[in-house]
């Protein structure tokens, strides 16, 4: 995993609410929404994912680049902010039959 030095707080708290936290349930959504898999590769060393900042703030949406396996994070002040525009997004997302 690659993490830009700008969202690299935002970027601790996304694997912290995946490892652990609310959105642990959710693990194969989020790499749906950011990579177009729900499964992480056999091979994870052919296997780059990327975490770059994306302007706005906690009413911001996070933004994917399936074909980079990019997520893009605005700079959120906390992870309940994080945590609930993942969730719309990957709702969203859903909702146009991204699945």
């Amino acid at each position: 995993t690659v993490v830009s030095p700008a969202v690299k707080e935002q970027a601790a708290w996304l694997f912290e609410l995946m490892l652990e936290g609310d959105l642990h349930e959710a693990r194969g959504r989020v790499l749906k929404f950011a990579t177009g898999s729900d499964r992480w590769p056999v091979d994870p060393k052919a296997f780059r994912f990327v975490i770059e900042p994306l302007d706005g703030g906690d009413n911001a949406l996070p933004c994917a680049m399936t074909c980079g396996n990019m997520l893009q994070l605005p700079r959120y002040s906390a992870r309940e902010p994080l945590r609930d525009r993942l969730l719309q997004a990957m709702e969203w997302g859903s909702d146009l039959h991204l699945k």
